[in-house]
C-alpha cells in the first residue's frame, strides 16, 4: 500500500538584483504577502506547474527555474515543492479570485511575509541573503 501524495508548488521570482514578486492571497484578511503557490494538475510537470500558476494567477512568463527544497505541508497528504524563477517578461495581471495584490518589492521594502518556519519565509530570507552575499 503507498501513500498518496498530493504535490503542490511554491515559487519565489525575482526581478534584477534586489527585487521579489509577492502576492497577498484573495481570502487572506491580514496584510501577509507570500509566493506564488498553486497544485500540480494531473499530467503536468513541475516546472510546468510553476508556469502555469505564475502565468494564471499574476500574468507574467518566467524563465531559469530551479528546484530548491520542499517540505509537507499543513494539509494531510500534501508536499510542497519549492522553486526560484526569474521574470521574463509581462505586467502584472491579477487573477481576482485568487490574488488580490501582487507587486514586486525591493529586498529592503518588504511588507508583512509568512512565519518563520514556513517554507516561503526560508525561501523569502535564502535569496535575499544570497543575492546580498554576490
Amino acid at each position: 500500500q503507498y501513500p498518496r501524495v498530493n504535490p503542490c508548488v511554491i515559487t519565489i521570482i525575482t526581478r534584477g538584483k534586489d527585487e521579489i514578486l509577492l502576492a497577498k492571497n484573495a481570502r487572506n484578511k491580514t496584510q501577509m504577502y507570500s509566493l506564488i503557490a498553486g497544485f500540480v494538475e494531473v499530467g503536468e510537470t513541475l516546472e510546468e506547474a510553476v508556469r502555469r500558476e505564475t502565468l494564471e494567477e499574476v500574468g507574467l512568463q518566467i524563465k531559469n527555474i530551479q528546484y530548491l527544497a520542499s517540505q509537507p505541508w499543513p494539509f494531510p497528504s500534501n508536499l510542497m515543492i519549492a522553486f526560484h524563477a526569474e521574470y521574463d517578461s509581462g505586467d502584472i495581471q491579477l487573477q481576482v479570485e485568487e490574488i488580490s495584490d501582487a507587486q514586486f518589492f525591493k529586498f529592503d521594502q518588504l511588507p508583512e511575509i509568512p512565519f518563520k518556519g514556513s517554507i516561503a519565509h526560508s525561501m523569502i530570507i535564502q535569496i535575499i541573503g544570497s543575492r546580498k552575499a554576490s
